[in-house]
């Protein structure tokens, strides 16, 4: 076994075990949490050990086929969720944030890895890196919010059907989920926009052209305007519960769509080699 299979198991188990901790502390001694966060954290730097590695020995940032962008995106879920942790956020988001990098690192280590390290110059461009990394940390910071807006869900159906039990004692209360989701959106927003921006001025300086209308480019474009009319609403008008957990949904989807079905029912020049 390669050093880096190991590496890849063992950052897979960390979040594996944070995860069971996380969800086993739910409403439970905070001393259960506290394990579980630093397992996650040595759990993340191995597998930031493991993403350098990666892009050191081929030379290039790893994220340029969908098996490396997913463990770079599950890397990002982990990072954003860790670094703006409070001291006693509850373990329910963290046993998410484990669940969804252990679902994205796991699929991503199934795919075949890349025989090829050559890149065509056009990908070497500076603006396809800062264009690449911003868009998937912004897809990691979009997941976190669909995660708090499907427990904001399960709560406020808890509670309205006056259903008291350890699951509804043990979820954060609607209006922490609400702040966690705005939050999420706050970061990933601003990523996922800078990667728009970049993107077009590296389409420019390669192609030509700052947009061609590439499905990618189409549907990063609709995902952009939902979560900016999330913002809108939320920021501006001060509408929470249903309707801003429905666009976050809506904008989860768009996410899936822009990330996944390009490559699957689309082509173009942002399609990934598997």
């Amino acid at each position: 076994m390669s050093t880096d299979a190991i590496i890849l198991l063992f950052t897979i188990g960390c979040y594996t075990a944070a995860g069971a901790l996380f969800i086993w502390s739910v409403g439970g001694p905070s001393a259960k949490t506290k394990s579980a966060t630093i397992l996650a954290t040595i759990g993340l730097a191995a597998h930031t050990g493991l993403i350098v590695a990666t892009g050191i020995r081929a030379g290039h940032p790893p994220f340029t086929n969908l098996r490396e962008s997913l463990t770079f995106v599950g890397w990002a879920v982990m990072a954003i969720f860790l670094t703006t942790r409070r001291a006693r956020k509850p373990a329910v988001l963290g046993a998410a944030a484990s669940l969804i990098c252990v679902i994205a690192v796991g699929f991503g280590s199934v795919l075949p890895k890349s025989t090829n390290d050559y890149l065509l110059p056009a990908l070497k461009n500076k603006w396809s890196i800062v264009h690449v990394a911003t868009s998937l940390a912004g897809y990691a910071g979009f997941v976190l919010a669909f995660c708090s807006a499907l427990l904001h869900t399960v709560q406020e159906s808890l509670l309205r059907n006056k259903r008291t039990n350890r699951l509804q004692q043990g979820l954060p209360s609607l209006d922490a989920l609400d702040r966690f989701s705005y939050k999420m959106v706050a970061i990933g927003f601003p990523l996922f926009t800078v990667g728009i921006v970049t993107g077009s001025l590296w389409a420019q300086s390669a192609w030509g052209s700052y947009w061609s209308w590439d499905p990618k480019e189409t549907w990063s474009l609709v995902t952009w305007l939902v979560y900016a009319a999330y913002l809108h609403v939320r920021a501006l008008h001060g509408r929470r519960g249903r309707l801003a957990n429905r666009l976050l949904v809506i904008g989860f989807i768009c996410t899936l769509i822009t990330f996944f079905g390009v490559n699957f029912f689309a082509g173009g020049l942002h399609s990934y080699n598997w």
